[in-house]
């Protein structure tokens, strides 16, 4: 009796642990980061404001003439590929431009016991150190040209987004191009010619300054403020706006870390191209 009690214990055993295992979902894995897309944000801001949650105004903003919303936080996309089951590279997206991003270093950083990711950019002046787990990661974009020059980054997987999943009808078509004054909150305000393209939420951009044209930026636009980012690990650039009652718009650019501005916009009646 003893051992037919024993090989009923057994069999149930065996029954449950087969029932269980049907319940197991085995991720796969990979010899690097998890494929797909990725939504990044670079955090340009120092000095991260404190909580506001009352809504009432900040003393070191009273002056100025916009508040941001996005605080500083510069997001932008990517694309996990595989190119081998042991060989992956990584492509930035901004707008119509793809910047690809290979011999990407991968493994178990000996100081920190963490896995690690080391992402150098075409350019051969920067890169990105993460740890990362599952699918996070979280480090800093080191740009190497510039002393103690770094942003802190975070990456999640999955997400597709850029600037917020949200869909609030614009309030109007931001489409064409527009006479802009960079600096405004400068002793040196400089002109600049800014030419957007709007397909619903969808926004995409350029500014032509004196200096140079910053392209392919890519945002969106809800109710009455606009965002555009881009990033390709030379450049961090991040526009944000309000549009006025008055059809003009005004709204800040911050480059990298270390530049902020205020900015303006109009239709002009005419510009030169």
């Amino acid at each position: 009796m003893q051992i037919q009690r024993i090989a009923q214990l057994i069999l149930i055993a065996v029954a449950g642990t087969l029932v269980f295992s049907r319940c197991l979902v085995v991720d796969n894995t990979y010899s690097g980061l998890p494929p797909g897309i990725w939504r990044a944000v670079l955090q340009l801001e120092n000095n991260p404001v404190t909580p506001n949650p009352k809504g009432k105004p900040l003393p070191e903003k009273l002056n100025l003439t916009f508040d941001e919303v996005t605080e500083g936080e510069l997001p932008f996309n990517f694309e996990v590929k595989y190119d081998t089951p042991d060989k992956f590279h990584i492509e930035i997206k901004n707008g119509d431009e793809v910047i690809r991003a290979d011999n990407i270093i991968i493994g178990r950083d000996r100081r920190t016991a963490k896995d690690t990711v080391i992402i150098p950019f075409p350019a051969g002046n920067s890169y990105i150190r993460a740890i990362f787990e599952e699918n996070i990661m979280e480090g800093d974009w080191i740009v190497t040209n510039k002393e103690n020059y770094r942003i802190h980054f975070v990456a999640w997987q999955g997400d597709n987004y850029r600037f917020t999943a949200l869909r609030k009808t614009p309030v109007g078509d931001v489409t064409g191009l527009w006479e802009a004054t960079l600096g405004l909150d400068t002793d040196n305000p400089y002109p600049a010619v800014a030419d957007f393209k709007q397909q619903g939420n969808y926004l995409t951009g350029s500014f032509k300054t004196e200096l140079g044209v910053y392209h392919n930026l890519e945002g969106t636009i809800q109710a009455d403020k606009l965002y555009l980012s881009r990033f390709d690990g030379t450049q961090a650039l991040l526009y944000e706006a309000k549009l006025t009652p008055d059809g003009a718009m005004i709204g800040s650019f911050r480059s990298g870390n270390d530049m902020r501005t205020i900015w303006s916009a109009k239709r002009p009646n005419k510009i030169d191209q």
